[in-house]
């Protein structure tokens, strides 16, 4: 998360450098969906996943740069809803985490996480938000319900991007 602030500061420290007008904003979504409830035998899970994106945009609303970043907050509880988890964890974003988030195994093109954000900021580039966030997707299974779905991604990207679109459309709704 830090890393996105450090960029947007930067952006706009260049944008100030040209006759061009530059915006940029931040937009965040949430979930708590894969949170699990605690049993007699197994502790619960309470997990909020924040996906963030920082955009910039030209006056023509053209994507002049964009930053997505993830963290996943897990904490750990009992069935007594006792908090298991060690309360001073620091919790690393999916960027922070690089190899270690082990993505890579599952991915059926064998790229890890901020590889595949890479490409989708890569592809969002030179787009307006408006086409960038009309981006085709479909649902290879019940997990990953929005994988994009555009021959230039699929060597790439093949994780769910629905998130980084909305994440996106509520940058672009705060540009400033």
């Amino acid at each position: 998360m830090k890393k996105i602030v450090a960029i947007t500061l930067a952006l706009l420290v260049l944008a100030g450098c040209s006759s061009e007008t530059y915006k940029t904003g931040l937009g965040m979504v949430n979930s708590i969906g894969s949170s699990k409830s605690a049993t007699e035998e197994a502790e619960g899970t309470a997990q909020a996943d924040v996906t963030a994106a920082a955009v910039t945009v030209d006056s023509k609303n053209t994507i002049v740069s964009i930053s997505f970043d993830v963290v996943q907050a897990k904490v750990k509880f009992d069935a007594t809803g006792t908090i298991t988890t060690d309360l001073a964890t620091e919790f690393k974003t999916k960027k922070e985490l690089k190899d270690d988030y082990s993505m890579r195994g599952a991915s059926p093109i064998g790229k890890e996480w901020f590889e595949q954000a890479a490409a989708l900021e890569e592809y969002a580039l030179g787009k307006t938000v408006e086409d960038f966030i009309a981006t085709p997707v479909y649902a290879r299974d019940e997990n990953h319900t929005s994988v994009p779905d555009v021959e230039d991604l699929k060597s790439s990207c093949t994780m769910a991007i629905g998130d980084f679109l909305a994440a996106t459309e509520k940058a672009a709704a705060n540009l400033k």
